[in-house]
């Protein structure tokens, strides 16, 4: 791979170190270099979807019972969902029908419960409801039956037939892969402490481990990556405590790390009333959005009938409290999640089924909202808030796209979360190459739509797992690797944004927390001059009602070092704008290596070039060649590491990014300890790290 008039640099990557070796020439290749070992097997089964109700009339199967009756015939949790139901009142009824549909799905087929009869509850004060349950026999899906107040039987169908396929045979490619990597979980340990016992050897790249090769070509350019692409998406009922001002200082030192104006997204969760936010609610956005100097992303109510007026209300007021933070208003979230299925209200107020019913009211709704002002109006909405690339169809996305995009969208959006099943998936599915490709894939679909419709596509939602995520996974390094991988994947697939989501960040109670939040909200309260959190008063027996209001700190979980990883590749530094483009890698040799061998390289605009290479499978281990065009680059490059703690993958705490950690930050939200970075030069030979991040200085004559 030798270049006359020039010279070229190999590095070769042995599993977690690396060696530069100078080929020919007077000048070396420095490069920047992120460098993460983790494993992963395949993509798991995809979650399952509930199927759309068919309605059923009495006539055609007897007798149908009142929601009342059948509550009494049903059995264990299902029958406490539908008590809750019946006794739910105005709008607690629509959050009562959330919990129902998502805990006990064959069981609210059966319930009879429509848009119709779900407003009338919600407008009721009485006990009961006027949704009459679907009789027994009745059809609830296809290939399925009403029996005993549950929807039994085979199902063929699916409400999105183009991920069911896809879904399917990445199942069946799931469970083969699962028979053949039976039992590795229980070496992981020991490999692990294998690998730690090598971190003071200054090593050789091992002969009968394979060596992949590739080049990477700093003058040929792809996307840019934009600034803030890196995001945070948030419940509204929280946000005020980003703005305590107790502990805003120690919010500003996360905030900051960022962007010097990050950008976060807030609305509603798509399973309540969605009534929006109040003016409480509201007021409390200024505060967090003036101390951080937060770009603002709002969420306007699409729910009730009376979507219009509340969007109106909400704008004007998020217009008075947040003024020039805001870039755009996303109408829509996870429509296809709501209680009542997909769909929306035609000019009678009556509801309407199905993509045409959602696309027209969609439309309705954003014109009222957001009218057409001819050429050079202002576009402000974002929709249509899909609830997963994976799940729907692009047809869906065409046809809120154009009939908005000359009018009133100033982008498209949609959420994103891996194809799996929360409760089963292991490490190395969920960092599994495959899994990503499939989402990738999917994306793809809806990006040449976005591109052809010349608007830019922004994830507005997305994390390793749907759901809140999984403790004991998405709150360790895995989920820090699964982030860190993911931005680069989705920032050169095009993305406007990657949002990653808070949910409502944190209660005083410590039980809404998400173990995929990169930082989550926890709380202290002050008692006899000490701190302590809820739980403790407890078992204490204090009442901490009696006590002064808690105070909100941020705690700092594993997935947060793969936002740190992704923020001096991206920008150079904390706190700094994006200044990278990609730039062409290609895989000269494969060799025998793993698919979960990556490698990104970005050029950033000072002519810096950094690499960023990621090995998502620790049972594989792979020398990595990289050749680099050295004509461009100084002779030594600097060297940053990602280490784990003592856990490993699995680790909670004790990680490292360039020597730093939060692990002893208490409450202060600021990164603890100095910097740490090691120039290197040719025929040097770095111990042995978890990952490594490589600065290729601009050759200067």
């Amino acid at each position: 791979m030798q270049q006359s008039g020039g010279c070229r640099s190999a590095v070769l990557f042995q599993d977690k170190l690396y060696k530069l070796m100078k080929v020919s020439g007077t000048c070396a290749a420095a490069i920047a270099v992120s460098l993460l070992l983790v494993a992963c097997l395949q993509a798991a089964a995809p979650f399952s979807q509930v199927l759309l109700r068919q309605r059923v009339s009495a006539q055609q199967t007897g007798q149908v019972s009142s929601m009342q009756d059948i509550c009494s015939d049903l059995t264990s949790s299902a029958k406490q969902l539908c008590q809750q139901y019946v006794v739910a009142t105005k709008e607690e009824a629509w959050d009562a029908a959330a919990a129902w549909r998502k805990a006990s799905p064959a069981s609210y087929a059966c319930a009879g419960i429509e848009a119709e009869c779900l407003q009338e509850d919600m407008l009721s004060s009485a006990v009961g409801s006027a949704c009459r349950p679907l009789a027994e026999g009745a059809d609830c899906g296809v290939g399925r039956h009403c029996s005993s107040g549950f929807c039994r039987g085979t199902s063929t169908g699916s409400s999105s037939s183009s991920s069911s396929s896809g879904g399917s045979a990445v199942q069946q490619k799931q469970k083969h892969r699962q028979q053949e990597q039976h039992g590795e979980e229980e070496e992981e340990g020991q490999d692990l402490a294998a690998q730690r016992s090598l971190l003071a050897k200054m090593v050789q790249p091992v002969a009968k481990w394979p060596t992949t090769t590739v080049s990477v070509n700093a003058g040929i350019s792809s996307r840019r990556v934009p600034d803030t692409f890196l995001s945070t998406s948030h419940e509204y009922g929280r946000i005020a405590d980003y703005g305590d001002e107790r502990t805003v200082q120690a919010w500003a030192e996360v905030f900051k790390m960022m962007s010097p104006s990050p950008l976060y997204a807030w609305g509603a969760p798509v399973r309540t009333n969605d009534t929006g936010p109040n003016r409480g609610h509201l007021e409390s956005t200024e505060a967090p959005a003036a101390a951080h100097q937060l770009q603002v992303h709002p969420g306007p109510s699409f729910v009730a009938k009376n979507s219009v007026a509340m969007s109106k209300q909400i704008i004007q007021a998020s217009k008075k409290h947040l003024g020039n933070s805001i870039i755009v208003y996303e109408l829509g979230n996870e429509p296809e999640f709501w209680p009542t299925g997909l769909g929306g209200y035609d000019a009678k107020g009556k509801w309407k089924p199905g993509i045409d019913g959602y696309a027209k009211w969609f439309d309705s709704v954003a014109r009222q909202v957001n009218p057409c002002n001819g050429k050079g109006g202002t576009k402000m909405l974002s929709g249509p808030g899909w609830g997963n690339v994976n799940t729907q169809p692009t047809s869906w996305l065409a046809r809120v796209l154009y009939t908005g995009k000359d009018c009133y969208l100033a982008e498209s959006n949609i959420h994103y979360y891996p194809y799996i099943d929360n409760a089963t998936v292991t490490p190395k599915q969920l960092l599994a190459q495959s899994l990503q490709d499939f989402g990738l894939t999917k994306y793809g679909e809806y990006q040449k739509l976005a591109d052809k419709g010349k608007l830019g596509i922004r994830i507005s939602e997305t994390n390793s797992l749907y759901g809140g995520g999984r403790a004991g996974m998405s709150d360790t390094l895995v989920g820090g690797l699964w982030v860190a991988d993911a931005l680069f994947a989705f920032a050169r697939a095009g993305a406007k944004g990657f949002h990653l989501h808070w949910g409502i960040g944190g209660h005083p109670s410590g039980d809404l927390g998400q173990p995929n939040t990169g930082v989550q909200t926890n709380f202290y309260y002050k008692y006899k001059n000490q701190a302590y959190d809820y739980k403790q008063l407890q078992a204490m027996r204090v009442d901490a009602t009696k006590l002064e209001r808690p105070v909100p700190w941020p705690s700092v979980h594993a997935p947060w070092y793969g936002y740190l990883f992704w923020l001096v590749a991206a920008a150079g530094n904390y706190n700094s704008r994006v200044d990278v483009t990609f730039v062409q890698t290609k895989v000269e040799d494969k060799g025998q290596c793993s698919a979960n061998m990556k490698v990104w390289a970005l050029r950033a605009d000072n002519g810096d070039l950094r690499i960023a290479l990621i090995n998502k499978d620790d049972a594989g281990n792979c020398n990595m060649r990289l050749w680099i065009d050295d004509k461009r680059f100084c002779r030594t490059a600097s060297i940053s590491r990602l280490l784990p703690g003592e856990r490993g993958l699995k680790s909670k705490g004790n990680i490292t990014w360039q020597g730093q950690s939060y692990q002893n930050a208490g409450f202060t939200g600021k990164i603890q300890g100095s910097r740490v970075t090691q120039s290197v030069e040719p025929k040097q030979y770095p111990k042995l790290g978890r990952a490594a991040l490589l600065i290729a200085k601009k050759a200067t004559k």
